[in-house]
């Protein structure tokens, strides 16, 4: 069972809930999202496994909860080991923004707060191992792909837009930045 600290409306801890608990209830909590891209502009999706929800649909590189007790880099490190088997260098991680989730999907209700990060890395595909079975696969695409992807409602994404939008946005003004 997998525990975490659900929150106010102004980001305030008020309490700890069972995963799953907290999203049939709608509370607020907190997770990660990572984006990995590679030296070649190429960023990495994951391709979900066929029992999760998305099933079989491509993903943020990877993400996940905040355990209770938990910061935003605990639960990078820990999510990067069990959905990739990769470990982290915190060196080539930077974080980009935080964006709150709203979704009802069936009974399950998004309520999140979302600490979103870039690795870049040039991580070859064979070096990904998929140690808790939410992970069939992942392939890199180039970024200009991803945008189309997003622009034309691609059928084969996890439904999440507005990540896309935003981290692509971010990915922008750094460019524009350099």
């Amino acid at each position: 069972m997998e525990f975490i600290d659900v929150y106010d409306a102004v980001g305030k801890k008020v309490g700890i809930e069972e995963k799953y608990a907290a999203h049939r209830k709608g509370l607020i909590h907190k997770a990660v999202c990572v984006w990995i891209m590679n030296s070649n502009n190429e960023v990495l999706l994951q391709k979900r496994a066929s029992h999760v929800m998305f099933p079989n649909l491509l993903d943020i590189s990877y993400s996940g909860h905040i355990q209770s007790g938990e910061n935003s880099i605990d639960a990078v490190l820990r999510e990067g080991k069990e959905e990739l088997g990769i470990e982290i260098d915190l060196s080539n991680l930077q974080y980009l923004f935080s964006c709150r989730v709203y979704g009802k999907f069936d009974e399950y209700l998004e309520n999140e707060i979302d600490d979103v990060f870039i690795y870049q890395a040039d991580i070859p595909k064979e070096k990904f191992s998929f140690c808790d079975s939410e992970v069939q696969g992942v392939e890199y695409i180039p970024v200009d792909d991803l945008k189309a992807m997003v622009d034309h409602n691609e059928a084969s994404l996890v439904p999440y837009e507005l990540h896309y939008r935003y981290f692509l946005m971010a990915l922008e003004s750094r460019l524009l930045a350099k």
